[in-house]
């Protein structure tokens, strides 16, 4: 019957339901085994060979396995010990502690809302660099352990999708699979054409960019159906999903509605955006309706009081005034002055200029100079070689450019078709033989100039003389990067730096692997390399600067030994801009502070407009965190359609440092993101945070040293061992890959490759790779470090869900005394009087065998083998038992054994003292099983209440919409141009569109309302109890 626990095919499972097929009987199995929570089964009883109906009170193989050696014995409690969770308290934090991370109380923010919350949505919108990755990580991470969660899809940016994976792997133990195509055709390779790639693995990794691709997303919809429960989606760059592009009301996108398809069928949601609002109330609302549509619906304005419970949002400088330890960003201009008249990059501004103004100003025109003149303020070398391809374009008088203005600024985010983009104007720029003649001299001049350096290459070397060489051209301890939108730039970047260094020092200096390059085309090994390498030690690894497209902005942490940016050219788009700072500017910069720098040509008119948006950015940065979406559709926009016009540009600067529009006031607004209240809310957020982690850590907290001893027990099996080794961090060990005991065993092979640094080369390199990168030295907690030190780059922490960890304490198995280890043990422990511990673990057991709550419980008592007959032993009270098991946890960790004829003495009364303590031992369960089904009740009441108001409130605002019904006002919307009147049309689309799903919206509100309060509750109810004995420890004293 349902609740039953049965063995079947050597596994522990309970029984979820009984039915018929046709005649033949079948049962519905659920594991309950630890390493295999939630398996299912279907069987036919009679069909298998070793069933069998486990009988909670049969007690027999706890008293009939042999007395084990105490460090044994006391790893496999401690083993199991760390295995044991609990969904009855809320507010217990167990991930924390099952994590290789240094960590900060505010991390812990987003864990303490998810726990409060009865489906994890949630928005993560801390500023760039606080460490939403490793908080999303905690959340994974306690969803599993409660077990909420079995289904984990990570969708990403492409460039992110390896910083996910190796994060993910490396510090809480979670092996994620990356959807792409390799992984399609291999899936299809192995298992067949047909083979659904999602049904191989629980946990994966896609880019967005396969969110709205058929070929990937039936499979993912036939795995989850209409709706899975526990399962998670996380959605890195969420804003990415919100729609936007519009003037007054925002327009959804490909990316918005793929989102939405895919996101409902998902149990938990967790969005991740620094910048989730972009000044559009419409566009944040359908964003968060896409979070949780129980909660917003799209159309009607965000209720702060509503995005609270499902909000996190921290900015770095607000938690730099509250003491933690982030760098003080300096952004300032390096100015380029005193140039002569005729240098060539004032002198084809000018003319760029000029050029502009013999056009007939249509919108392909406008845009080809403004990507002319991006180009131009990048390099000479960028400019001339993009000033040709207009050139060819002219003199072939290509066709009419049907490429509109809105697709084209599409195609100039790809460098590959940026040149055609800028080409197709041609029928708007008027005369075409004046046109040539003026790209002519332009060309005249560029091609001259383009080959050699300019202010800014000058001003490099200077820095570079002042702040990394000493007097003798030898390389000091400090490191570079240097940012550039375009790979020409890149190329005449790099060319001209070692130019100019060999000049100025006359070929002394040493350029031997001083200098990487990161670009769209380096290949993932190098990638990693690079990496590496520029967080590595100064006397390891020579790199001194790194020059970079943007396609090193994202996915790629360059803090440890880096605190110095350039940007050679400034992105009209300010999230790029955020995005090349947070390299640096990010959680574990040791320097305390960042020098982000960018050039200011003083005689160039236009750079006061450039000038003007960096300081703009940053004042915005710091009031409202990074400010890019909000930015970027107020003011990039209208720089990347129009340029800027000279004779424009003071108006234009006096504009941007005016700035602020409704859209920054709106998103200000609903963010709820005044300084003064989000420092006060802040400074009581960390006080209760750090009480919580306390509370938690004395309960379940997990120490190092104790992972150590029992790693080292496991090692010992093998005639293993750690050992001392040579690494930065005196207390680190080794442990060696070549021990016979790994060597002989190529499956050790793969968990000691995640020792090393790096990721492992393809399989054809594999052995050559481990050769050359040694395993790094563990640790068993966070190293200490020294303010102002980076963290050390040749050791690992290893933690509890570490795959070396688990592994190796694997076992030390606690089901059904299949392991090896027995379960009864003696040990010299201090006191006059001997002493006994029984200890059991209970187990109870919600709908889908899900573990609601798991509770080790000890039975204390003094022993003796005379009198029994007469006087049962009595367990201890609560100050002598608390004793007890407080000296059993030091006695175990020093594992000393009493002598042989003490021992015989305790093995002939086991039997006797189980049948005396057990029935205590029961006491206390069925006592601590009551307070934990009041508190898993009283959650699951307070969450269907919780629930049921939500939807009531929804209703009521759905209702209230519905019936104001307002209009925007058409005058607020722009029809001076053809193109302008086709933008506010489609506006208008959308926003009737928006208003049109209101009244499904309510129909699904009020079912949601009828069953969804009800689902809440059922979950915490308890349909499976299980008492099971862990073993026997008597304490003997030393005297004695």
């Amino acid at each position: 019957m349902p609740g039953t626990f049965v063995r079947v095919r050597s596994k522990s499972w309970v029984v979820e339901q009984s039915g018929r097929i046709g005649a033949i009987p079948f049962l519905d199995l659920i594991s309950v085994e630890d390493d295999a929570q939630g398996e299912v089964l279907r069987v036919t009883l009679d069909s298998e060979v070793d069933r069998q109906v486990i009988d909670p009170n049969d007690w027999t193989a706890l008293f009939q396995t042999t007395f084990e050696g105490p460090e044994r014995l006391g790893a496999f409690l401690r083993a199991t010990e760390w295995r044991t969770a609990s969904a009855a308290d809320r507010k217990l934090f167990q991930a924390p502690f099952r994590a290789g991370i240094r960590l900060d109380a505010y991390q812990l923010l987003p864990l303490a809302k998810a726990l409060d919350l009865p489906r994890v949505n949630l928005l993560i919108a801390d500023d760039v660099g606080l460490g939403k990755t490793v908080e999303a990580g905690l959340i994974v991470r306690e969803l599993l352990l409660r077990r909420r969660a079995e289904i984990v899809v990570v969708a990403a940016p492409a460039s992110m999708l390896l910083q996910w994976q190796d994060e993910l792997s490396q510090k809480f133990g979670l092996d994620f699979t990356i959807v792409d195509r390799e992984y399609l055709l291999e899936t299809r390779r192995t298992r067949g054409f047909s083979a659904n790639p999602w049904s191989v693995g629980s946990r994966f990794l896609v880019s967005h960019s396969v969110l709205s691709d058929e070929t990937y997303m039936s499979g993912l919809r036939d795995l989850l159906g209409e709706f899975r429960a526990r399962s998670l989606l996380i959605l890195d760059e969420a804003h990415h999903a919100a729609p936007s592009s519009g003037t007054v009301w925002a327009t959804e996108s490909q990316m918005t509605r793929a989102v939405r398809q895919i996101a409902g069928r998902f149990e938990h949601r967790l969005f991740l955006s620094a910048t989730p609002h972009n000044g559009h109330s419409n566009s944040f609302a359908t964003l968060l309706e896409i979070l949780d549509p129980q909660r917003f619906t799209r159309g009607i304005n965000v209720d702060a009081r509503e995005l609270e419970p499902v909000m996190v949002r921290r900015l770095k400088e607000d938690l730099r005034l509250l003491g933690q330890p982030f760098p003080e960003r300096i952004v300032k201009p390096i100015k380029i002055e005193n140039l002569p008249a005729n240098a060539p990059e004032l002198t084809l501004a000018a003319m760029l200029d000029e050029y502009r103004s013999s056009s007939n100003g249509g919108s392909r025109a406008r845009f080809l100079f403004a990507n002319l003149q991006q180009r131009l303020f990048s390099s000479i070398a960028a400019f001339d070689r993009t000033l040709r391809t207009h050139r060819k374009t002219l003199n072939r008088k290509r066709e009419e450019a049907v490429v509109s203005g809105d697709e084209a600024i599409d195609l100039a985010e790809d460098n590959d078709l940026i040149d055609m983009a800028t080409a197709e104007a041609r029928s708007e720029l008027g005369d075409i033989d004046a046109a040539i003649a003026h790209v002519d001299h332009m060309l005249a001049i560029s091609s001259s100039a383009k080959d050699g350096p300019d202010g800014r290459i000058e001003a490099i070397l200077d820095w570079a003389e002042a702040e990394m060489l000493d007097g003798t051209h030898q390389w000091r301890d400090r490191r570079l990067i240097l940012f550039t939108e375009w790979d020409d730039t890149r190329r005449w970047l790099v060319d001209r730096l070692k130019e100019g260094l060999l000049k100025r020092s006359r070929n002394k200096i040493d350029l031997d692997g001083r200098i990487l390059v990161f670009t769209g085309q380096t290949s993932l090994e190098e990638r990693d390399r690079i990496k590496i390498a520029f967080n590595a030690p100064f006397d390891q690894e020579p790199v001194r600067i790194l020059v970079c497209t943007d396609a090193a902005r994202e996915g790629l942490n360059l803090q440890a030994r880096c605190h110095d940016l350039i940007h050679v050219d400034l992105p009209w788009n300010p999230s790029r801009l955020e995005q090349r700072n947070g390299r640096i500017d990010r959680k574990l910069q040791p320097s305390r502070t960042v020098n982000c720098s960018y050039f200011f040509y003083t005689q160039r008119e236009e750079d006061r407009v450039l000038d003007a948006l960096v300081r703009k950015t940053e004042v915005i940065r710091k009031e409202l965190g990074a400010s890019g979406e909000v930015l970027r559709q107020t003011i990039e926009k209208r720089l990347s359609r129009d340029g800027i016009r000279r004779g424009e540009a003071q108006r234009i600067s006096a504009e941007i440092e005016a700035e602020n529009s409704s859209k920054v006031s709106t998103a200000e607004k609903e963010l709820g993101d005044e300084q003064e209240k989000r420092l006060g809310r802040l400074k009581e957020e960390q006080d209760r945070l750090q009480r919580l982690l306390e509370q938690a850590r004395k309960r379940v907290g997990v120490d190092g040293a104790e992972i150590r001893q029992v790693v080292e027990i496991a090692l010992k099996d093998d005639n293993a061992a750690l050992s001392p080794g040579h690494f930065s961090v005196p207390e680190a060990l080794a442990l060696d890959p070549q021990h016979p005991a790994f060597a002989k065993d190529r499956s050790w092979a793969t968990l000691f490759d995640e020792l090393r640094p790096g990721r492992p080369a393809r399989p054809h390199e594999r052995e050559r790779w481990r050769q050359k990168t040694p395993v790094r030295g563990l640790v068993f907690e966070p190293p200490n470090v020294k303010e102002g030190q980076p963290e050390p780059q040749d050791v690992v922490q290893l933690h509890l869900e570490h795959r070396l960890v688990k592994r190796l304490i694997s076992r030390f198995s606690s089901q059904g005394f299949r392991s090896n280890i027995g379960r009864v043990t003696a040990i010299i422990g201090p006191g006059a009087q001997p002493r006994v511990v029984l200890i059991g673990r209970l187990s109870l057991f919600g709908p889908g065998a899900r573990r609601l709550h798991e509770e080790i419980i000890p039975i204390t008592a003094a022993w003796r083998d005379v009198r029994r007959d007469e006087a049962p032993l009595l367990p201890f009270a609560e100050a002598g038992e608390m004793t007890t098991i407080a000296q059993l946890d030091d006695a175990l960790r020093t594992g000393r054994t009493p002598i042989q004829g003490v021992v015989d003495r305790l093995e002939k009364t086991v039997e006797l003292d189980i049948r005396d303590l057990r029935p205590y031992l029961e006491t206390r369960a069925e006592t601590s099983e009551k307070t934990a089904l009041t508190e898993l009740a009283e959650n699951g009441r307070r969450e269907a209440e919780a629930m049921a108001d939500l939807l009531s409130r929804q209703i009521h605002k759905v209702r209230e919409a519905m019936r104001e019904k307002k209009t925007i006002d058409q005058f607020a919307f722009d029809f001076s141009t053809e193109e302008q009147r086709q933008q506010s049309e489609k506006e208008m689309r959308q926003m009737e569109a928006d208003r049109r799903t209101w009244d499904q919206k309510l129909l699904r509100l009020q079912d949601d309302l009828d069953k969804e309060p009800q689902k809440v509750k059922d979950g915490y109810e308890v349909k499976a109890r299980q008492l099971e004995p862990l073993g026997i420890v008597y304490l003997w004293p030393a005297t004695n």
